[in-house]
């Protein structure tokens, strides 16, 4: 990961910002809608059946629908958001979630925002949320994304062909997941929303003895 500020609070056992998460509400939607309309993000989006756009009121329903679970994130102690985070498909019976995001500001202050926030949120996904695998996929050339999910440990699974058209070219999707057991071996001190850590699960046990006691803890969520 990339260094930054010393004087920034960092998210325990990583070299990443810490960020706030905040729910999403109705006075968020038009800005969230802003973000998702700018042509340069919404040509890596699919929001169902190929849409790249929705209206306002369709996007915040979605937003807040409970089978989704979708945060703003933001500074610590700040107010403007710097993007959006959201896992798809909360209420799947077998235990897995879909992960997207979309980086609203970009400056020199924010490095880093889009990996801590998406590693708030898987954390939040396992340790509060009861989900045991977390996917993603993202279209090929969309190489700042790619290079996020392999530095934060996704797990290239494969892709699938020609399914992503942007400017009339098809291009493939590539696939990325992570489990439960590599999110809590890799990051055992990355809390949750609720403040929870794998390491607050599984105790002073060694690997892999906790990651085994912690899945099963884990398991009662859901």
């Amino acid at each position: 990961m990339t260094d930054i500020h010393s004087d920034d609070r960092l998210i325990p056992g990583t070299r990443l910002p810490m960020f706030e998460a905040t729910p999403v509400r109705v006075e968020h939607a038009e800005q969230i809608w802003d973000w998702m309309n700018d042509e340069k993000a919404r040509i890596w989006f699919d929001l169902g059946s190929g849409r790249q756009s929705m209206s306002k009121r369709d996007l915040y329903l979605l937003l807040t629908s409970p089978r989704n679970y979708a945060r703003l994130f933001r500074k610590p102690n700040s107010t403007p958001a710097l993007g959006l985070v959201c896992l798809n498909d909360m209420q799947n019976l077998m235990g897995s979630a879909d992960i997207w995001g979309i980086r609203g500001v970009y400056d020199a202050t924010t490095r880093n925002a889009a990996a801590a926030s998406f590693l708030l949120t898987i954390a939040t996904g396992f340790l509060d949320l009861g989900r045991t695998v977390i996917g993603s996929w993202i279209a090929e050339g969309n190489n700042i994304s790619i290079g996020m999910h392999r530095r934060l440990g996704f797990v290239e699974t494969g892709r699938m062909r020609a399914r992503h058209v942007v400017n009339g070219v098809a291009y493939d999707r590539l696939l990325f997941d992570m489990t439960r057991d590599e999110f809590i071996a890799r990051y055992p001190d990355v809390p949750s929303e609720q403040g929870v850590t794998a390491r607050s699960l599984c105790g002073a046990l060694p690997q892999p003895a906790a990651v085994r006691l912690a899945s099963r803890e884990l398991s009662l969520v859901h």
